[in-house]
């Protein structure tokens, strides 16, 4: 009698087993509307006034009838949630400036994309420039559910900031002293460099034999053009760097996860991971921009223009790398040196403050130029 029962118990789960298998597998075959791109990024000119954006979704798979789409701006707390997330610092893009032409469009009989909806963007001349707005769109459909995380497109909005002014290198630096005790367990080192000519090796920034970032290292090795980090320890970038050319370099130090990364133009491009704690910026011969001046074994000047020099205290994402190429506000946190070397740093008797924490540095012979076009990237 047990056996039966038994046999039947097992019968029962196994079947109830296979209906399941078959209905998960039904649910997987269900078409699901979904947003293609998540993000879609928007440059805003300056005469800029308003625009449109055309909305369209899609359907994972054509059915054999019409399925109805509906979109809504989402709230403010998505822009906050997606921030957190990400590591950014987006300002939500105001409702009241956001209008969709209609709420609603369809996606046809045997086709797998919606018709498009027009949203129209209005007061865009009153965005800030250098700043990074955020407007999410949401997705929902009473003929067929959503693909989860797929149901928003944030649309990223942007007014470049204009670079014009940018501070000439040819052997001239900028050398600075951190305060007393400064020890960087994290960090980030940023520049807008437009190098002109290369030698045996260029310095950017940093410390040398600490943490330096530099160009080339013939006599280690390593050919001219090349980006290279370099300190007690060295990595370098796949490939070189030309003249004439305008390029954002970054190098970060992460102490918890113990890598460093190099990023050109805001994207990754090389890593490394390095057996250091820190480093103190006023060990060795102290840190120095553009050239070491005086030091024994060569001077290595940087030749060409610069911009936007930054050191942080912190590891900078890659996210908060992109976001911030042209400008960054001054009190951002872990911000510890910042020169913009636009002109509004004074230079008086060959000595400049720099923007962020106002430490003087010791410079020579270091002018600002007007570019003929604003800085910008191929």
């Amino acid at each position: 009698m047990k056996k039966h029962i038994f046999r039947y118990m097992a019968v029962a789960f196994t079947l109830a087993l296979f209906a399941a298998c078959n209905e998960s597998e039904s649910d997987l075959l269900k078409p699901k509307v979904y947003f293609e791109s998540k993000e879609y990024n928007v440059v805003v000119q300056e005469e800029s006034t308003t625009m449109d954006v055309d909305l369209m979704s899609r359907l994972s798979n054509a059915q054999s009838a019409g399925v109805n789409v509906s979109y809504e701006i989402a709230d403010t707390m998505v822009v906050n949630e997606y921030n957190a997330k990400y590591g950014t610092n987006y300002i939500p893009f105001s409702a009241s400036d956001a209008k969709l032409q209609q709420t609603t469009a369809t996606i046809d009989q045997g086709s797998i994309y919606s018709s498009k909806v027009k949203l129209t963007l209005s007061n865009l001349d009153k965005l800030v420039e250098g700043k990074s707005y955020l407007l999410p769109v949401r997705l929902s459909s009473g003929d067929a559910p959503t693909i989860e995380g797929t149901d928003i497109e944030y649309i990223i909005l942007g007014k470049p900031i204009r670079i014009t002014n940018v501070g000439t290198f040819t052997s001239n630096y900028i050398s600075v002293k951190f305060p007393s005790g400064t020890f960087f367990k994290s960090f980030t080192y940023e520049a807008l460099i437009y190098p002109e000519s290369f030698s045996s090796s260029n310095t950017v920034m940093g410390t040398e034999g600490v943490m330096i970032l530099r160009i080339g290292d013939t006599g280690g090795g390593i050919a001219r053009g090349i980006l290279q980090a370099a300190g007690r320890q060295h990595y370098e970038a796949p490939e070189a760097l030309q003249t004439y050319k305008w390029y954002h370099v970054a190098l970060t130090f992460d102490s918890n996860s113990g890598k460093t990364v190099l990023y050109l133009n805001g994207n990754k491009w090389a890593e490394s991971a390095w057996n250091i704690t820190g480093f103190d910026p006023n060990a060795d011969v102290g840190f120095n921009i553009g050239k070491l001046p005086n030091f024994p074994w060569g001077e290595r000047p940087f030749r060409g223009y610069m911009s936007e020099v930054r050191v942080w205290s912190v590891a900078r994402s890659e996210n908060q790398i992109q976001q911030n190429m042209l400008g960054v506000d001054p009190k951002s946190d872990g911000l510890e040196l910042y020169y913009k070397l636009n002109g509004s740093e004074p230079i008086e008797s060959g000595k400049i403050k720099d923007s962020a924490k106002g430490l003087t540095g010791t410079t020579r012979g270091i002018t600002i130029k007007t570019l003929p076009n604003p800085v910008a990237f191929d």
